[in-house]
């Protein structure tokens, strides 16, 4: 979020009173940039006939390409990172829901997810890219 208070977004938003401003600079070490929650007991992801996860991201056309990742972590420590493949995600001024199904976490009991991580930049190979601002709203998990 923002420095200063206020923390979250309040004009900039996909919907209700606020987003999550997430600023990234990739230029320096460890070349990638992170905001996570962490819950103190364990989220099962399933109930319901829950499949999918989403969001909504919208950048900024100063900002520069890199790939934007969601990662989850479960109880036991096992982490997946599912990777959106649009690079100019980062870029688009309008928001964009991007659907992920639970399956692409594959390595993780969504039965038991402790962490989630929204990320910018190559977290698993990184190396010196850009930096900007996007913005975060409407983390959710749904049945389609």
């Amino acid at each position: 979020g923002n420095i200063v208070a206020p923390f979250a977004e309040q004009k900039i938003v996909h919907s209700g009173k606020q987003a999550m401003p997430m600023e990234y600079d990739n230029s320096k070490k460890p070349f990638y940039s992170e905001a996570e929650r962490v819950w103190s007991t364990p989220q099962d992801w399933t109930v319901n006939g829950i499949t999918t996860l989403t969001l909504f991201v919208q950048g900024r056309t100063s900002n520069t390409a890199d790939q934007i990742y969601v990662a989850l972590e479960d109880k036991a420590g096992k982490m997946a990172v599912v990777v959106n493949p649009d690079a100019t995600l980062v870029t688009k001024t309008e928001w964009t829901q991007w659907k992920i199904p639970l399956s692409g976490f594959a390595a993780v009991d969504t039965k038991a997810v402790k962490k989630i991580v929204v990320g910018v930049g190559n977290r698993t190979a990184p190396k010196a890219a850009g930096n900007g601002t996007v913005y975060i709203d409407d983390i959710r998990v749904i049945k389609p």
